[in-house]
């Protein structure tokens, strides 16, 4: 569908299918729930019928080991396509809603109807996950879709072209490869919603291209999750949980634990405990052994490397340029004014920083834009509220990292620059739709102290009866 002819051809052939798309979704079967689980289960049977090559592809963008890329990718994708089947009848059907009582005899329900055309912009980390996944909630919801993968993990992008194309109908899902030059062409189509996923300055262009047209977003960014462990909560399990996370996809998570604080009488112990686990998932020789992933951005590459420069490396620390590699590296001895302190990391190192009082690390915490999400390790009922209501995210996880975001059934998204609206299950559901109130009188006949001219009492008849009439 896209030639070599030039941008504004493509343009003109985009807008075609766009326009297409959106005559299908308001007069074809897709507004039918079988025809909504079809369409998810041809998804279904995409993702498993080529598995192999998929997992593949994972491996050449990123070096992610079959085991890793089939967790992150394609399990949550394919869980995410059940949930939707199980619930999508129920989720389906009109609410009933309480009726005014001045007019008793009626009836009000409110029905979930798709928006049309979707373009879903996706981000290089989880390539497929992130593409599919906002996917998934929009044919759901009865929309068809534009998917715009980065250009960053170019081997998936071209095999998710190839096969959705195969798979489906230009109608019901079309992929569109290119630069950021593709995507801003893309961005001036009078899309019916636009989803995004990736970097809070490529958001904000988002939004405003959305703006000037009133077209309505759903933003996922980034942030710096902060990871807090108290005195109270050191175990082997616990510096597990948290150095996987941390370094799963070498780093390249959304909602990887940013920046570890830790109480300062368990403080050495923390980074004693971190190497060994660090040893234990990635060997000694992670970049030999290529245990850990790859950094596909040049310019988020060497950003990370600069990073390094910014505190002492406590462990870790080795660079391979030719592969865009870092080992997993913890960092200590950060001053203050380290940019890594203020700026998403979203790399393969972990600054690890002592503190003493919870309620001046609270503070310097508020200092920083909202994060996805917070990461606390405590049994303490009072540290964990007292951070639970003092800071703002988008989720909060007590002893435990990255599993909150699997859950089908329950929302993900951010808050403030972290991003808004929410997705997953039944929020994708709810996001990638819009709600019309039907509301239908059934009396023939009129109370005439509804209309014009009112009599002198009707006001005080008014205050005294509100309550029984609305």
């Amino acid at each position: 569908m896209v030639t070599k002819a030039g941008v504004s051809d493509n343009k003109i052939n985009w807008s075609i299918t766009q326009q297409h798309q959106k005559n299908c979704v308001a007069d074809s079967d897709q507004l039918q729930t079988a025809e909504r689980k079809r369409l998810l289960e041809v998804l279904q049977l995409l993702l498993t019928e080529n598995e192999t090559e998929l997992l593949t592809a994972l491996y050449k963008d990123l070096g992610k080991s079959a085991e890793e890329a089939y967790a992150s990718e394609l399990a949550v994708l394919l869980q995410e396509i059940d949930f939707m089947k199980h619930c999508l009848n129920k989720w389906q059907k009109p609410k009933h809603k309480r009726h005014i009582k001045l007019s008793s005899v009626s009836k009000t329900t409110v029905e979930h109807h798709p928006y049309g055309s979707i373009l879903v912009i996706s981000p290089w980390n989880y390539p497929l996950q992130l593409a599919l996944m906002p996917v998934i909630g929009a044919l759901a919801a009865g929309n068809s879709c534009f998917i715009k993968p980065s250009e960053f993990a170019p081997e998936t992008a071209k095999l998710l072209a190839e096969l959705i194309s195969a798979y489906f109908s230009p109608d019901v899902l079309v992929v569109v490869n290119g630069d950021a030059t593709v995507a801003t062409e893309l961005l001036e189509l009078p899309w019916d919603f636009i989803s995004f996923t990736g970097s809070k300055k490529v958001g904000n262009i988002v939004h405003r291209a959305a703006a000037k047209k009133q077209i309505p977003v759903v933003l996922e960014l980034g942030g710096k999750n902060p990871c807090i462990v108290d005195e109270t909560n050191l175990t082997k399990a616990v510096v597990q949980r948290i150095i996987w996370g941390k370094f799963l996809n070498a780093g390249q998570s959304c909602i990887a634990p940013d920046t570890v604080y830790v109480h300062q009488t368990v403080y050495q112990q923390f980074l004693q405990m971190a190497v060994e686990q660090i040893k234990q998932f990635y060997g000694l020789h992670p970049l030999e052994e290529e245990t850990i992933g790859r950094m596909p951005h040049e310019k988020q590459f060497e950003k990370i490397v600069d990073f390094l420069k910014q505190g002492s490396i406590y462990y870790g620390g080795k660079v391979d340029a030719t592969q865009k590699s870092i080992e997993p590296t913890v960092l200590t001895d950060i001053t203050a004014r380290s940019s890594i302190l203020y700026e998403e990391i979203f790399g393969p190192v972990l600054p690890v920083i002592p503190y003493t009082n919870l309620s001046k690390l609270v503070h310097e915490l508020k200092r920083t834009d909202d994060p996805l999400v917070i990461y606390i390790f405590s049994k303490n009922k009072r540290t964990i509220e007292y951070v639970k209501t003092k800071l703002r995210s988008g989720a909060f996880s007590l002893n435990q990292v990255i599993l909150h975001a699997i859950s089908s059934d329950s929302s993900f998204g951010g808050v403030g620059a972290s991003g808004f609206g929410r997705y997953h299950g039944t929020a994708s559901l709810e996001t990638f739709s819009y709600e019309r109130t039907i509301y239908t009188h059934l009396l023939p006949f009129n109370s005439q102290k509804q209309y014009p001219p009112y009599q002198s009492n009707d006001l005080n008849l008014l205050r005294k009866w509100r309550r029984w009439l609305f």
